[in-house]
């Protein structure tokens, strides 16, 4: 893995070279070229696979089936609808292809899958994310958000932020999240690749969380995903704070901490909605991992600061799909306080690229930054804040 030790001209260089001409290049607005009133291909049955489902139901775009090169059979949707898995490769007179294809997969990069299935025959084929660059009627994702005109405050902060980082791997990640979320281009990571299994557990943390592993403080805990990718790397805390406001979420997490929480450990699983100050606001249940505050949602939940709730964390990781930065400014003092490592995500709305960690850092000084994509089409886009001292 890159490490380097920058000095100030390479950082105004590298900012100046690599990061500066995205946020200037003049482009058009992506978009797909096909009326999707006529219907499309989800390519990928897998889990990002039903989340496309799933948006493509709830925003009344017609699925014609499922593509997947190692499943078949049927692949079942939330909502009950049963669609047939194809391969990718069925001749032409069996299948249209023509019809758009929606890549939902992004544990591997867009362009490899785009060219595989334009050698299959295929004429459309796009990013599933493209499809959310803003929330519909019916569903709050928007991880396909883009830069679109980028003002000088913006591109003033960037550079802000770039001066912070740690070490080269988060310019390079953080050029990539620019650079996709400009205009789909993906760059070369082969040096410094996409790790998704890192996702909350990345060298540096865990060699500080190796003697600081007290309390966790897990907001937006869906399935337990985190203590399991840090139960992987040999790292168990004496108590779990588990906040997981999704019913059915919360559900599961209670039915199966057996299974994955540290025996001997304590731990609270809680339905608190986190956020900077104490009121009542929308929510959406019933999701999954995108249930979320949206402005559309019908039930309203009480949101509480984090403060509010008298942690002493040694490890805070937030992923609230969007709200993450209310979240850190409702823990201010719970994060001065106890000066925990901390791991949030950026990538759910356009504010993530640039206010959501440039707030982040100026709240929290004293800590190294490191910045890590954890998946691709822009997304697993994590910061990583390490105390330089307990």
């Amino acid at each position: 893995m890159l490490k380097v030790s920058f000095s100030k001209n390479k950082l105004e260089s590298l900012f100046s070279e690599k990061v500066l001409p995205w946020l200037v290049l003049q482009c058009d607005p992506i978009v797909v070229e096909h009326d999707m009133t006529q219907g499309l291909y989800i390519y990928g049955a897998g889990e990002l696979g039903a989340l496309a489902l799933e948006y493509c139901e709830s925003c009344n775009i017609p699925v014609l089936g499922v593509l997947d090169r190692s499943r078949t059979g049927i692949f079942c949707s939330k909502a009950g609808r049963d669609y047939a898995i194809d391969s990718p490769d069925i001749t032409e007179e069996v299948i249209d292809k023509s019809a758009p294809v929606a890549v939902a997969i992004a544990t591997l990069p867009f362009e490899p899958i785009r060219d595989q299935l334009n050698a299959s025959g295929w004429k459309c084929v796009f990013p599933f994310y493209n499809l959310a660059a803003d929330s519909c009627a019916g569903h709050p994702l928007r991880n396909g958000w883009r830069l679109g005109a980028v003002s000088d405050v913006e591109k003033n902060e960037v550079e802000w932020i770039c001066n912070r980082w740690n070490d080269e791997v988060s310019w390079r990640h953080y050029e990539a999240f620019i650079a996709w979320h400009r205009d789909n281009s993906e760059l070369n990571l082969d040096s410094c690749p996409i790790e998704p299994d890192q996702r909350y557990a990345i060298p540096e943390l865990l060699r500080r969380l190796a003697s600081r592993r007290q309390q966790f403080v897990d907001v937006g805990s869906h399935r337990g995903e985190s203590v399991q990718r840090l139960n992987k790397a040999g790292i168990y805390f004496d108590e779990y704070i588990l906040l997981e406001p999704d019913a059915l979420s919360r559900e599961y997490l209670i039915s199966h901490q057996v299974d994955f929480l540290p025996k001997g450990s304590r731990a609270s699983i809680r339905s608190d909605v986190v956020g900077e100050t104490n009121c009542i606001a929308p929510y959406q249940d019933g999701l999954g991992y995108c249930s979320q505050l949206w402005s559309e949602a019908t039930d309203k939940r009480q949101v509480v600061p984090l403060d509010s709730l008298n942690l002493r964390p040694d490890f805070l990781k937030v992923h609230t799909e969007g709200t993450e930065l209310s979240v850190l400014r409702g823990a201010m003092n719970t994060v001065l306080h106890s000066r925990p490592c901390l791991a949030f995500s950026v990538y759910h709305r356009r504010e993530g690229f640039y206010k959501d960690i440039a707030e982040a850092m100026r709240m929290f000084p004293g800590y190294r930054w490191f910045f890590r994509l954890h998946s691709h089409q822009g997304t697993g886009a994590f910061v990583y804040a390490i105390p330089n001292s307990i």
